[in-house]
């Protein structure tokens, strides 16, 4: 008896032993997990579209997991301990019926696809498998106030009527556009490559290679809005067949588009609401004259050849440079540039500074402090500007009023192309009349320190 009540007794401490190492050491050690540059707890309508998400099982068919392996690049960079900090239970997943959703948010940015997708999958990507959801949805005679209808493709609306989101699918797209990934110091698979080292591991490189490395990426990351056939969806997502950007002499555009995204454009007479992201962090200059020149030379189109060189130099400036072999067909360049410049500053500015600074320019009165007039943005010396858009400021005081809230710093989230572009919005709006701000200045102001 004595005997069996030690083996008892062993038993139990083998087994408080594996729940110590198994469970309660790990499990301590990850409540001291802190959280990734960036992350951020949910907000309330983000925890209740995260709710939805589980609620349709939309776990077993998408990871929420990026594995330091190479077929996982599309996705991001490799996950960190640090990015589920505030996502409890995470949502790893193990199966990919679907795309791993890590940073669906960074990838598809577009409301409008986002929705198309969730109402009728096949309505943007015609070989999906994905269930419809369309019962997140309301078919109503008319739009409430206020409320934009899903521009569905005519095939897939209703006979009559119009389709709006519940409650429960902004909710689930909150969700999902807050699932974005901050990049970490020497991250592996952070860093673009750029097109000069490209050019030593691949010095011979072919066109006819190019051309399918461009049809490859343009697969990957843009064929699901403008579509394999280049048609786009009529009211939704631009066509790129016979598009003016795409057949223009002069890339520039073109070139930015890809580098930098855009948002809110008018096309052929059109007004497309839907976010194109920006391609300029993740692909390398080869990459994205690779994707230009697929679009090029695709569906009819007949585009100049673009080349890496010429998208470093949109990349660093905004424009093509003078080495870029200019023709006289090019003249134009640098205005197309300024005002894609100022496009870009203006939807960053809307998404990033109008909520204190308002759109109108003229801030909170002394609570947040105007642009409209103000000198810093108005001086032909613009370190001041460029400076406070970096490092962010805090108990400034302006035109005579002390400001006390802090505004925070976008050096760490933006380029220094992006910043540039935010700047020279604020300097070319609402009657301000600053000189224009280069990359390279920012890039000197932000060597600089604070």
């Amino acid at each position: 008896m004595n005997k069996l009540l030690l083996i008892a007794g062993g038993s139990t401490l083998v087994y408080a032993g594996l729940a110590l190492m198994m469970g309660v050491l790990p499990g301590i050690t990850l409540s001291r997990t802190k959280p990734g540059p960036g992350v951020k707890p949910l907000t309330p309508i983000e925890a209740e579209g995260r709710a939805v998400f589980v609620a349709n099982g939309c776990s077993y068919c998408h990871t929420q997991q990026v594995r330091p392996l190479a077929e996982d690049k599309v996705f991001g960079r490799p996950s960190a301990p640090g990015d589920f900090v505030y996502q409890t239970p995470e949502l790893l997943g193990s199966e990919r019926t679907g795309p791993d959703l890590t940073n669906i948010g960074a990838r598809q940015p577009s409301k409008i696809w986002q929705y198309i997708h969730l109402y009728n999958p096949r309505a943007v990507v015609p070989e999906s498998i994905m269930p419809s959801f369309s019962w997140l949805f309301e078919v109503v005679a008319k739009a409430p106030a206020g409320v934009t209808p899903v521009p569905l493709p005519a095939a897939y609306a209703p006979a009559k009527g119009v389709v709006i989101p519940s409650h429960k699918a902004q909710a689930l797209l909150a969700y999902l556009l807050s699932l974005k990934q901050a990049p970490l110091p020497q991250a592996e698979g952070s860093a673009v490559p750029t097109s000069a080292a490209a050019a030593l591991t691949a010095p011979a490189q072919s066109a006819a290679s190019s051309a399918a490395q461009g049809k490859q990426l343009f697969t990957a990351k843009c064929a699901v809005c403008h579509q394999a056939s280049g048609m786009g969806l009529p009211g939704a997502f631009p066509p790129l067949k016979g598009n003016a950007a795409v057949n223009n002499a002069d890339p520039t555009l073109h070139i930015h588009t890809i580098l930098h995204g855009a948002h809110g454009v008018t096309i052929g007479g059109v007004k497309y609401e839907g976010a194109m992201p920006e391609f300029g962090s993740t692909l390398s200059d080869a990459d994205i004259a690779a994707i230009a020149n697929y679009e090029r030379n695709s569906w009819g189109n007949h585009g100049a050849t673009v080349t890496a060189k010429q998208v470093a130099d949109v990349r660093a400036n905004g424009k093509v440079g003078e080495s870029s072999a200019a023709s006289p067909a090019k003249t134009a360049a640098p205005a197309k540039a300024a005002a894609s410049d100022i496009a870009q500053g203006k939807e960053l500015f809307t998404a990033k500074c109008a909520v204190c600074h308002q759109a109108s320019g003229t801030g909170v009165p002394g609570a947040f402090p105007p642009l409209k007039g103000n000198a810093a943005v108005n001086n032909a010396d613009p370190t001041l500007h460029i400076h406070t858009i970096l490092h962010g400021a805090h108990n400034v005081t302006i035109g005579g009023v002390k400001y006390e809230s802090p505004m925070p710093e976008f050096g760490s989230t933006l380029t220094d192309a992006d910043i540039a572009a935010i700047a020279n919005y604020e300097r070319n709006s609402w009657g301000n009349h600053g000189a224009t701000v280069t990359a390279k200045q920012v890039a000197a102001e932000r060597a600089k320190g604070k």
